[in-house]
């Protein structure tokens, strides 16, 4: 054999490889077949408000209205919420008829693509979540400054466990007297016993000077029940008891508080703008006789990539604040975020 009939062997050898693997490549692949005849292969990633998400290997993911498919072919299992709000894990099929077939560890059902609610992707160990931002505030209350604030949020979790870490610091000066300087953070650690219910626990601090208030330390744990939470929205709340302990002004106190926590959000605008709502209550059931209220509500808008927009307003109220401070603190803050998941 000659050396170019060699070349032309190893060539012919390559390029049959070649398509081989692309073949191979493209059967891996979801399929997504619509009520028009055209074909969309790609990996299939969610299913919700009636709409599929897929994403191609040419292009961006972009959404398709279940009511224009007419079958799904995917060798992936996948979590699904139906009507019924039941979840399962199991893969679609496509019967002799043409009808789509629900198919678990435990039986097959047929069922229509716009029955389900929701479909995820299983995701194999820890999926985790980084937020920073910067904002420039305005307050009302014990300070009427402009404010220096930064806010960071890190969140771990699978299935069963999850942890997340708050960190916050407030700092503002006038004329080199200090206004401002509160710095906040907790821990929580969350054990799902099912797809809803969860035990939590946590430990947190704050200090803020400025309200005399030099520690307040607390730890505890109780009970939380999730009604959703998946990459467009989010409702939790919570109930624990606490342990608290306090210096204010001077004074050392040790206290037991019921706390109810609740975290809501809400994506607007295909995805484009998140609506978040966070709140604390605190009632003291011994030692200090106090109610306290942490809220934090407002709106972040992408703007590009992992940066996004964010204005919030917090507002903290307390029933039996040290005395000569007022019972509530109101910020509103203006700035830049970025968040890496």
């Amino acid at each position: 054999m000659t050396l170019l009939s060699q070349y032309a062997t190893a060539a012919r050898s390559a390029l049959l490889l070649t398509l081989l693997l692309s073949a191979t490549s493209v059967l891996a692949q979801d399929q997504v077949i619509l009520k028009n005849g055209d074909r969309i292969t790609g990996d299939i990633q969610q299913i919700w408000d009636g709409e599929l998400l897929i994403e191609p290997a040419y292009a961006d993911a972009f959404g398709i209205e279940l009511s224009a498919i007419e079958q799904i072919l995917s060798k992936r299992a996948f979590r699904f919420e139906l009507g019924d709000e039941r979840k399962v894990i199991g893969t679609l099929e496509v019967d002799e008829a043409g009808g789509t077939v629900l198919v678990t560890d435990r039986r097959r059902r047929p069922i229509a693509l716009t029955d389900i609610e929701e479909l995820e992707e299983i995701t194999e160990g820890w999926d985790w979540t980084v937020r920073t931002d910067l904002s420039l505030d305005g307050s009302s209350g014990n300070s009427n400054d402009n404010l220096f604030s930064w806010q960071g949020y890190a969140r771990l979790a699978n299935d069963k466990h999850r942890h997340e870490l708050n960190l916050r610091v407030d700092q503002a000066s006038q004329d080199g007297v200090t206004s401002q300087d509160r710095m906040r953070a907790d821990y929580l650690y969350s054990w799902f016993m099912s797809d809803h219910w969860f035990l939590q626990a946590g430990f947190g601090g704050e200090r803020d000077p400025v309200r005399e208030l030099n520690r307040r330390l607390s730890a505890g744990g109780g009970l939380g029940y999730r009604f959703f939470d998946d990459a467009h929205r989010r409702l939790e709340v919570s109930l624990s008891a606490v342990g608290v302990d306090e210096e204010i002004g001077g004074d050392a106190n040790q206290s037991l508080a019921a706390r109810w926590s609740a975290d809501f959000r809400q994506d607007l605008l295909d995805g484009n703008l998140e609506f978040f709502h966070e709140q604390s209550v605190w009632d003291y059931l011994s030692g200090r006789a106090n109610t306290l209220i942490q809220t934090s509500t407002g709106f972040r808008w992408d703007v590009w990539g992992d940066i996004y927009f964010n204005t919030q307003l917090d507002w903290d109220y307390e029933t039996d604040p040290p005395q000569g401070v007022e019972n509530q603190d109101i910020w509103y803050k203006v700035g830049l975020g970025v968040e890496f998941d």
